[in-house]
């Protein structure tokens, strides 16, 4: 929004006039900056006062119509207060009663999506989003250095839970929708077939809830394209499990602590979202959990399934040092050779070289899991071939999302959380990440007009 120039030059000018008479100039241009920024914040507060009162009286009726089928009139102008981006403002407004269901309201509230004794919509946003970056105790430290006034840890909480559970609410739609076949038709007819390739990668976390660790499932939704030369060349040429000409784009979390069976519910609504089943080719790359291929399986099974190359190679270490000690000449010999062998694709040749190491007795457990491993998922494993048709054999953008969401939030150092409040949470942040933070916040500042 621009501002006319004049008003910006006289406000500047009041500014600087009560600068000149304040001390702040000899603490440098910190204590300026701050007590320019604390003049600023109550000029908003007042000036979002009068702004408020002066809707008021623009939008004041005697009557107005009652969600009874009666009349609600006008009785008096009543005191509010609103917590704002500029802290406590308390302003005056217009109420109107129902004599016949005896039910009551501001228009101006109505009119303004405002709630009295409430956090406003614009500082809400604000609350939630460092309540998905930083423990809520930290974010009210935070929010106090950039707001000039504290809120308290429980607000930011509330807040940034009330984001998450507007994106349940969004998500609980989306399920609805999906499974619709009218809807399912009429979006098929309307949109189309869509172009290209588009992966989807699951993976699950462990979160830290009161009494006992859960597992947060997390989706990630997204395009692979390939780095243009002139990046490409940034790098070394590429090394076995390296593909540096490739990067995921266009991202979307979603997360839930579920069994897998309803989390199944969430996959299909969020691949309907990004309209997956509209691909002429769908690419999953996932680690070798039974449960995440069985539900792969379910809703797209004729989707080019990938094991991700790094959960797979992650079986070999353990084989070569039990067989051979750490870090000896031998281990990292076997290693290359077993890691090149997975790259490669040569999986038969790969599982047949661990079995030999079985007749090791300290070796046995090692190359029974990765042997295990390896068989279950063959046909998943082809990685020369995947390779050689352009697609991403890594699940790194699902792990990134899990880190970030689990890690970096819901696992911070003393961290306890109600299931209910780890859901809420990691699903706001999910949101932020996806890059669909604008529509919470306008959902969020609906919620009041849907009271």
């Amino acid at each position: 929004m621009e501002f006319s120039t004049k008003a910006v030059e006289k406000m500047a000018e009041i500014m600087a006039k009560e600068m000149e008479g304040s001390e702040a100039g000899g603490g440098g241009i910190r204590a300026v900056e701050t007590v320019m920024r604390e003049f600023l914040r109550e000029v908003g507060a007042e000036a979002l006062r009068r702004y408020l009162e002066g809707k008021d009286e623009e939008i004041r009726e005697r009557e107005k119509p009652c969600a009874c089928g009666s009349k609600q009139v006008y009785r008096c102008k009543r005191q509010a207060v609103i917590v704002s981006v500029f802290g406590r403002v308390g302003f005056k407004r217009g109420y109107h009663t129902c004599e016949s269901c005896q039910t009551g309201q501001s228009p101006l509230d109505r009119e303004m999506g405002i709630e009295a004794g409430e956090v406003t919509a614009g500082l809400a946003e604000m609350l939630a989003l460092a309540g998905v970056e930083v423990a809520f105790e930290e974010a009210s430290r935070w929010l106090e250095r950039f707001l000039l006034f504290r809120v308290s840890d429980n607000t930011v909480r509330k807040e940034t839970e009330y984001f998450g559970e507007l994106s349940k609410a969004e998500e609980e739609r989306w399920k609805e929708q999906s499974q619709q076949a009218a809807w399912l038709q009429e979006r098929q007819h309307s949109i189309g077939k869509q172009s290209g390739r588009l992966y989807g990668s699951i993976d699950g976390v462990m979160a830290p809830c009161k009494g006992e660790w859960r597992e947060l499932k997390n989706i990630a939704w997204y395009r692979v394209e390939q780095i243009r030369s002139y990046q490409k060349r940034r790098h070394h040429a590429s090394q076995v499990g390296e593909q540096n000409d490739l990067q995921a784009q266009d991202i979307t979390y979603h997360c839930d602590i579920q069994t897998p069976d309803k989390f199944g519910a969430l996959f299909w609504a969020t691949a309907c979202q990004r309209k997956a089943d509209l691909y002429p080719e769908l690419v999953f790359v996932c680690d070798g959990a039974v449960w995440i291929w069985k539900l792969i399986e379910h809703h797209f099974p004729h989707a080019v399934q990938i094991v991700d190359w790094y959960h797979a190679s992650e079986y070999l270490p353990p084989v070569a040092e039990a067989a051979f000690g750490r870090d000896t000449p031998e281990y990292h010999a076997w290693l290359d050779q077993a890691r090149t062998q997975l790259w490669e694709g040569q999986i038969e040749a790969l599982i047949h070289d661990c079995q030999l190491l079985g007749v090791i007795p300290v070796a046995a457990q090692a190359v029974h899991n990765g042997v295990t491993y390896f068989t279950n998922n063959q046909k998943r494993m082809d990685y020369a071939r995947f390779r050689q048709l352009g697609y991403f054999i890594g699940s790194g953008t699902v792990e990134s999302g899990g880190k970030q969401i689990a890690g970096l939030r819901l696992k911070r150092a003393g961290a306890r959380w109600t299931e209910t409040g780890a859901i809420a949470t990691a699903k706001a942040r999910a949101a932020w990440l996806s890059g669909q933070w604008d529509d919470l916040a306008t959902r969020r500042a609906a919620l009041p007009l849907a009271a």
